[in-house]
């Protein structure tokens, strides 16, 4: 008889990964993953970039390297940090595989079984499914329009402190959220930070889609107003590159890198030489400013189809977010809408998004869910939105008639 680790009792599958099975199929319209689209990657760089680095530097790209990753890649990164004004150098930087492997090994680093860690309602699923691998008391805040209403934080780690659980970590997406797309204001991320330094707490700041704005004015990263050493940033090449070369990378106390560093040697050894390498090419070579500006001009016309669909088709009792950037718009029914249940509905109807109760920590948020407009064409977002338009008026009707009764 097989006796798993007790840990694994708790363990479940992505919601999001189970649900993309569904619809693989052609003539389904899915705005479930939240996948980049294929035309936006660099294709004759990457070719170009890795056919020299194999037939010409096999030795750096097809061979081990170290487990905190190449030096030239951490070196670029530091670099290219300070134009976020993240001050930091290579030995503070671990590169991982994607940045899904630094929340894993965080959670190895910091969690015992009960630690509290702190999340917003919702949140980033992935972060849930590897935070829980290590037995936490996950402790759900709930999103306002900019930011985690802080009040209930502080109240939160009281209450978490008089239950018994060790506070750790505060982890937050504040540039357009996945799955909200909404971004935190200055003075939150600001406020942050003086509660994390009064409550001796970490924050883990999680900035996949930072250079996705299409509208409005950057905001400075948590981590660059950061005076006390409280932040640990993850970043991920996944979304502004291709996410196939699996690059992240972990930046932090360099205290907290040399364990990270210590216990990834006993997951892999090292990240792929190769793709490092890419990455590095990446950074030195190609004109980031421009590339950035045309992922930026790609996604902006989608983002805007969406939104201009949702309010054509759309119930007046359905609200969404309307994100300055990223690659998610969040959409929200009237209470008893159970948007799991209506999935069925909405594949019949040749159309696909993710139920937003995974993303909730304490299991609510039954009546939302997720919509990616990144790899859709225009045509598909307008005929997705009429039909998921309809699915929705249909449920609406069937829980008035249902009250009626």
């Amino acid at each position: 008889m097989l006796r798993f680790a007790e840990r694994t009792k708790g363990a479940k599958r992505s919601a999001i990964r189970e649900l993309l099975k569904y619809t693989e199929q052609p003539e389904v319209i899915s705005f479930a993953g939240g996948l980049p689209d294929p035309a936006a990657f660099p294709l004759d760089f990457l070719a170009n970039v890795a056919q020299e680095e194999i037939l010409h530097n096999a030795v750096k790209s097809l061979q081990y390297t170290t487990t905190e990753g190449k030096r030239p890649l951490r070196q670029s990164l530091a670099q290219w940090l300070l134009e976020e004004g993240i001050k930091t150098t290579m030995d503070q930087i671990v590169i991982t595989a994607g940045s899904q492997q630094g929340l894993d090994l965080l959670g190895r680093v910091f969690l015992n079984e009960g630690d509290a860690v702190f999340v917003s309602l919702p949140t980033y699923l992935g972060a849930l499914q590897a935070f829980r691998a290590y037995q936490p008391t996950l402790v759900g805040i709930p999103l306002e329009e900019d930011g985690m209403d802080l009040d209930f934080l502080r109240r939160a780690i009281r209450e978490a402190r008089r239950a018994g659980h060790d506070p750790k970590l505060i982890y937050v997406v504040p540039d357009f959220q996945n799955p909200t797309g909404i971004t935190w204001s200055r003075e939150k991320r600001e406020e942050l930070l003086e509660i994390a330094e009064e409550e001796d707490l970490l924050v883990v700041e999680d900035i996949p889609y930072r250079w996705l704005r299409y509208e409005g004015e950057h905001l400075p990263t948590i981590a660059s107003l950061d005076r006390y050493g409280r932040v640990i940033v993850l970043l991920t090449f996944s979304k502004i590159l291709a996410p196939g070369l699996r690059i992240g990378a972990l930046v932090g106390p360099e205290e907290v890198v040399n364990m990270v560093v210590t216990l990834k040697q006993g997951a892999d050894l090292c990240g792929p030489s190769l793709t490092q390498r890419l990455a590095v090419r990446f950074l030195t070579d190609y004109n980031l400013k421009e590339h950035f500006a045309r992922l930026c001009q790609h996604y902006r016309g989608k983002l805007a189809a969406m939104l201009d669909a949702l309010a054509r088709h759309m119930p007046e009792e359905a609200t969404w977010t309307k994100p300055e950037g990223g690659l998610f718009v969040w959409v929200k029914l009237p209470d008893g809408v159970d948007t799991t249940k209506m999935l069925e509905r909405a594949l019949a109807h040749k159309v696909a998004y993710v139920p937003g109760q995974p993303f909730f920590a304490d299991g609510s948020g039954q009546n939302t869910m997720r919509l990616s407009f990144a790899l859709a064409t225009l045509e598909q977002i307008e005929e997705g939105i009429r039909r998921l338009g309809a699915v929705v008026k249909e449920e609406i009707a069937a829980l008035s008639l249902a009250k009626q009764g």
